[in-house]
């Protein structure tokens, strides 16, 4: 049995951090309830590359969850939502502050109606404070919240950030949350910010910056020492070097034949020329050769893998942790692994797949159905 089997949670989010969040909670046995509005619905179900005119986003990161359509700008569809909180153990939405207090699903209205509810709220900037309606992306939240500040040369990163950490930081506050609701009885409000929840990916630069003046010190896990940087090579293809422990400086000097460089470990006014000479010695050789010469010297060195490439890496095989299901669609599995857990591969639903079934099992009549399709409350895929 998973850890959150019968636990039902509805879904109110849209796009990245949402639907990463929700998918980590399905994983571990929730019951995911996507209730999303008559027009498009999520947004990513749009957002290419698409397989079979969904976005292939979209289909790995909301697999196995139910779908229902519900117009909540209706007082109608409001009441509906009302109906299924009090059978929720938790909700989860990531509009901007007080976009769901028009929609009558503001934290305030639905602990009223379930006192056991566990709310979560995931927004750029949290709900109060300055910049709290301001809009925003992963971009905007690393750049003000001292993350790519940390960086010698900041630039725009690939990964996002804030997203996936907001979406990390809901399922411990929502999993902390639904653990102390089994000893208060009583729901409680989680407010997550997605610029706060990359902080502590920069808290070193901070905490170094912050206790004394260092200047490029502060720097040195962002490029400007030489043992911690990336580096390219003869066939410019770049690779990781993060020897950052005077061990593996060492191996990695001997290993290259430079010993010389191992007291320049942290010589802080020596780093820049030490820099240009690494950098001349890794253009020398390609990214191959230097695996060849440092896979095995000990020295946290490592070549860089493509996205598309992760299928084959060794280790990413022996743990199973990403594929692609004979329909195309590739999949990542939860990296919160419990014993004898495995991935589950059921599809992502079509927009209103679950509308019908969803509603029957939350005390709706077929009548009841047929009148909220009439008046366009809610909607069910053909």
């Amino acid at each position: 049995m998973k850890p959150l089997e019968n636990t039902r949670i509805l879904d109110l989010t849209r796009l990245l951090p949402g639907a990463i969040c929700t998918m980590l909670l399905g994983d571990m046995g929730a019951e995911i309830i996507k209730v999303e509005d008559p027009v498009t619905g999520d947004y990513a179900r749009l957002m290419p590359p698409l397989i079979d005119g969904m976005g292939a986003f979209f289909r790995s990161s909301n697999r196995g969850k139910k779908s229902i359509v519900l117009d909540l700008k209706q007082d109608a569809g409001q009441a509906v939502l009302h109906r299924l909180v009090e059978q929720a153990d938790a909700l989860i939405e990531g509009f901007r502050p007080g976009v769901t207090a028009r929609l009558g699903a503001d934290y305030q209205t639905l602990r009223a109606i379930n006192p056991r509810l566990v709310y979560c709220s995931l927004s750029g900037w949290g709900q109060m404070g300055p910049l709290a309606h301001v809009s925003g992306h992963d971009l905007n939240y690393i750049a003000r919240n001292g993350l790519l500040g940390a960086e010698l040369n900041p630039q725009t990163l690939g990964a996002k950030v804030a997203d996936v950490g907001g979406a990390y930081v809901g399922v411990m506050g929502v999993l902390a949350a639904l653990l102390q609701r089994e000893r208060s009885g009583r729901g409680d409000y989680v407010d997550v910010a997605l610029s706060e929840a990359a902080m502590p990916f920069a808290m070193l630069g901070w905490v170094l910056a912050s206790c004394r003046n260092m200047g490029s010190e502060a720097l040195s896990l962002g490029g400007a020492s030489a043992c911690y940087r990336l580096y390219y090579c003869a066939d410019d293809e770049p690779v990781a070097l993060s020897a950052v422990e005077m061990k593996f400086w060492a191996n990695f000097c001997v290993a290259v034949g430079k010993p010389e460089w191992t007291a320049l470990h942290t010589a802080t006014a020596r780093q820049p020329e030490l820099i240009e000479d690494v950098s001349k010695l890794f253009r020398s050789k390609s990214a191959a050769d230097w695996a060849d010469l440092l896979d095995d010297a000990d020295c946290c060195f490592s070549r860089i893998t493509a996205p598309e490439a992760l299928h084959d890496d060794p280790q990413m095989k022996e743990r199973g942790m990403v594929g692609i299901t004979a329909e195309g669609i590739p999949w990542m599995r939860s990296p919160i692994r419990l014993s004898g857990d495995e991935p589950s591969l059921l599809p992502a639903p079509n927009h209103g797949e679950h509308t019908r079934e969803v509603l029957l099992g939350n005390g709706f009549n077929e009548a009841d159905i047929v009148a909220l399709l009439e008046t366009g409350v809610i909607r069910q895929s053909p």
